[in-house]
């Protein structure tokens, strides 16, 4: 039925709440597709939370299908949780999370080309005191990083932020002589890293999974502001009330994208570019439809820090008429959920993600749309 394709892309591109990678080109939605870690690992959410926000890529894989004789492919990412990380990619996720820029120490490494792809995050990873370098002056970018380095590196990376006065746990193996013991009992004191019961086996190599939980751990412990909570509240806001406007100016799809563009980022934007370029579809085309709020909705936030927030969006209620030559309808819808945000390099708020509290299939929607 052609009005539940329409409400079905409605709801794809009904975003609420989506900005451009700054050092990255513009990701389609393919790119979000995570395929080897299920909801049940240890790290899904961090995991999710850092492709979708994109602090990571992963690794792009495509497969070719065949479906009534036809052939489609069809793209999605593998994150390699379990896969030891190197010294170079850590820096890059420590940087990406962070917001990192260069500072205006920098130290120069015989085997950091400038040509490597590494080459900039490292220069500011060096900038900001994170990375010191081995003792023969080198970097060993593609070494795989140790336990130990990876506190050493986070530790560093935080100490301006996070309060880490809490005494830490000691282990057995890793002494008042070990260059990263102060970063291990540290970090180990605020929950960053944990360790093996008395151990923490500071020369093992780190799995990404590591990687990604630790500093998740990390930006979770940063202090976030007033002024930082202002301005979560007002992203939300914005979105909720101009993509309705927006839709109920005869669907203004060139100002849509710049909403799109200026309040979101990561997941939530190419999932919005990609529902905004189904209703440019004729087959989705129809005489008019309109979008009013119904009510007062509420934007609570749920959790706030440095660089991450999440906000609750309650009585967020749509009324939805669509009308064509052969047919009309109109139903209420609840689209209330939860958003969330990132704070840009430039300062700026922006959604990587929206649950909603509801899910909408076609048979609810056929089912709605019966009752009217």
């Amino acid at each position: 039925m052609k009005a539940v394709r329409i409400l079905l892309v409605l709801l794809v591109t009904f975003s609420l709440f989506s900005a451009t990678p700054t050092f990255a080109a513009e990701k389609t939605i393919d790119q979000y597709y995570i395929d080897d870690v299920d909801h049940g690992h240890g790290a899904y959410e961090q995991f999710e939370r850092f492709l979708y926000a994109d602090i990571i890529d992963g690794y792009e894989q495509t497969e070719v299908y065949e479906e009534d004789g036809e052939e489609y492919e069809y793209t999605s990412i593998l994150l390699k949780p379990e896969n030891n990380i190197t010294r170079a990619q850590f820096t890059k996720i420590l940087v990406n999370a962070m917001n990192l820029t260069n500072g205006e120490i920098k130290k120069t490494f015989p085997d950091v080309n400038s040509s490597a792809w590494y080459y900039n995050y490292v220069q500011i990873a060096s900038s900001k005191g994170i990375i010191t370098g081995k003792e023969d002056g080198t970097f060993k970018p593609n070494d795989k990083i140790t336990r130990a380095q990876m506190a050493a590196m986070i530790y560093r990376a935080f100490k301006e932020t996070v309060d880490f006065s809490t005494t830490g746990k000691t282990f057995k193996d890793v002494t008042q002589k070990n260059y990263a013991y102060e970063s291990v009992v540290k970090t180990a004191g605020v929950g960053i890293v944990n360790g093996y019961g008395d151990e923490f086996k500071p020369n093992n190599f780190a799995k990404r999974s590591h990687a990604v939980l630790m500093i998740d751990r990390a930006l979770h412990l940063e202090s976030g502001t007033a002024e930082d909570e202002l301005s979560v509240i007002q992203t939300v806001n914005r979105n909720v009330t101009e993509e309705l406007s927006l839709y109920s100016e005869q669907q203004n799809l060139e100002a849509l994208e710049a909403l799109y563009r200026e309040t979101t980022m990561g997941y939530y934007l190419a999932f919005s570019l990609d529902g905004q370029g189904q209703l440019d579809d004729p087959e989705y085309s129809f005489d008019s439809m309109t979008m009013e709020q119904v009510g007062e909705h509420s934007s609570t936030i749920v959790s706030l820090n440095k660089r991450f927030a999440e906000v609750k969006v309650d009585n967020l209620k749509v009324h939805v008429t669509v009308s064509e030559s052969d047919m009309y309808f109109e139903m209420t819808m609840d689209i209330s959920g939860t958003a969330y945000l990132k704070k840009t390099e430039g300062g700026n708020w922006k959604i990587y993600n929206l649950v909603y509290d509801e899910e909408y299939d076609e048979n609810t929607l056929t089912a709605a749309m019966a009752g009217n």
